[in-house]
């Protein structure tokens, strides 16, 4: 049960909540901090604003309004200030046990629930973030529904990686891990997050197109992600991106057996379902290609998670675009466990996506407009899947 109390000096209410996965502490209404297991703070709330604190140690503040960035990065002094005013709110609490009214079991868990999270103040969490960024390349992208997904990067970077609006790997090769390497990476996760695993649903095999490996390498990894990773119930679940064009390189029984090795749900970045507009974006295969990936996946009992973008192709490609879109979605006869995620177009620096289209005499679409096209796309998708989520899935607003 969470704890609940009244401090009798400042009339404060303190709630705990801290024996999930996570630990919840609030000092007074207003002011809350979020920690994984081993201590680590993730968020915070207070002053009126929700924060969050990446794995890599930098402090993002939430936006309001529908456009423009979603989150503002705090500078390192502000960040700092953030983070150790918090503390000293948390050290302040801990000071107050003893006039608390709490049964001698709430005191020791709050106690010690508290000495942690300061053992693992600011000084602590900046190093804590070094080690991340020695662990890992930058992790670019995550689906919606795997942002608290244990990351395991098997390969880096993108084996395609000649999309014009995307630049989220062109600062690095495509490489995939060799088993002892891999073994070293699932070594190392697993002393980083210690406790902290536990808020981790399940594993996410990057980077963007980790499944196109060969059986022989997938079932070497998979063998050793479950070594080091494995619920006590069995095979720890495993999602990833792959790319439409792949899949046939694999057979149905072969996606069946990754699914036995823990394989839940791949992720296919289609973007759009006009091939035209796919030539365009300089994308490989096309839209049949695509849906016979999803019967192929689904065959093998693997779940699927279609990606498209609003925005994308302008004025000139915007009614094939949702057209085409729709008519995929509804081929690919989706059911209760897929989903289908509405991202929408943002320009990326380094990318040749915003050249072409102005060459071709493409206008791009408002923000405005392209909200419309979104919620176009949710309607009529939900219509033609209607035991399939359909969610939008904002790109500028993720951080791990």
């Amino acid at each position: 049960m969470p704890i609940r109390v009244t401090d009798p000096l400042t009339g404060d209410t303190i709630t705990a909540s801290l024996t999930g996965s996570a630990l919840v502490i609030s000092p007074r209404f207003g002011e809350s901090y979020s920690f994984d297991r081993a201590a680590r703070l993730l968020a915070l709330f207070r002053d009126g604003r929700s924060y969050q604190r990446t794995l890599d140690h930098r402090v993002l503040g939430r936006l309001s309004g529908r456009n423009g960035p979603r989150r503002r990065e705090l500078p390192p002094e502000e960040a700092l200030t953030l983070l150790e005013r918090s503390f000293a709110s948390l050290e302040a609490l801990r000071a107050a046990l003893p006039r608390l009214s709490l049964s001698a079991g709430d005191f020791r868990l709050l106690a010690d629930a508290l000495d942690r999270v300061l053992a693992f103040g600011p000084e602590r969490l900046a190093a804590d973030g070094a080690t991340f960024r020695r662990l890992y390349k930058p992790v670019s992208i995550l689906p919606p529904d795997q942002y608290l997904a244990l990351v395991l990067q098997a390969t880096q970077g993108c084996s395609w990686n000649r999309c014009t609006f995307c630049g989220l790997y062109r600062d690095r090769a495509f490489r995939a891990l060799s088993a002892d390497d891999f073994r070293a990476h699932c070594a190392a996760v697993r002393d980083f997050f210690g406790e902290g695993i536990t808020l981790r649903r399940g594993i996410f095999l990057a980077d963007a197109n980790a499944l196109v490996l060969s059986m022989e390498r997938l079932r070497a990894i998979f063998a050793i992600a479950q070594e080091f990773f494995r619920l006590p119930q069995g095979p720890r679940p495993i999602f990833s991106f792959v790319s439409a064009f792949d899949v046939g390189r694999k057979s149905a029984a072969e996606w069946a057996e990754l699914h036995e090795l823990g394989l839940q749900r791949a992720y296919l970045g289609l973007e759009t379902g006009d091939d035209a507009l796919l030539r365009f974006l300089n994308k490989p295969g096309t839209v049949a290609d695509a849906i016979e990936a999803v019967h192929a996946l689904r065959a093998g009992g693997v779940a699927v998670g279609v990606i498209l973008m609003a925005g994308i192709g302008g004025d000139r490609y915007a009614e094939a675009h949702v057209a085409g879109s729709v008519a995929a979605v509804e081929a690919m006869a989706l059911g209760p466990g897929d989903q289908v995620y509405l991202s929408t177009y943002v320009s990326a620096p380094g990318t040749e996506y915003d050249a072409l289209a102005a060459a071709a005499g493409i206008r791009p679409l408002s923000a405005a407009e392209m909200e419309a096209q979104r919620q176009e796309l949710q309607a009529r998708l939900r219509a033609v899947a209607p035991q399939t989520i359909v969610a939008p899935y904002h790109v500028d607003g993720f951080a791990l």
